[in-house]
């Protein structure tokens, strides 16, 4: 990480990625930056013999289906809190009439 007239620079891979102080994303883009990061250095002690494209592939991978995880846990977490909702709207409805 250099600090290059108010942009903080990261290396991923060989490749600069720069980013302005004053982004409102800043701090998430720092921790995305860290996270892909520790994801390569995880990979590179595990499998030393990768090149640094499979490296990004793999990681890009992981990171892809982990997404695909977390949208479907959370998909069915609302569908569940939905029904609970309709259950107790209806709890609540019989107890009324």
């Amino acid at each position: 990480m250099t600090k290059l007239s108010q942009e903080i620079e990261y290396n991923v891979l060989g490749c600069k990625v720069r980013l302005r102080p004053d982004q409102t994303d800043n701090r998430h883009a720092k921790t995305v930056i860290d996270l892909v990061n520790s994801e390569i250095q995880e990979l590179k002690t595990s499998r030393p013999m990768l090149r640094d494209t499979d490296l990004a592939v793999l990681v890009a991978l992981k990171l892809a289906t982990e997404k695909l995880q977390l949208e479907d846990e959370f998909k069915e977490s609302i569908l569940k809190l939905e029904g609970s909702l309709e259950t107790a709207l209806q709890a609540l409805n019989s107890e009324v009439n």
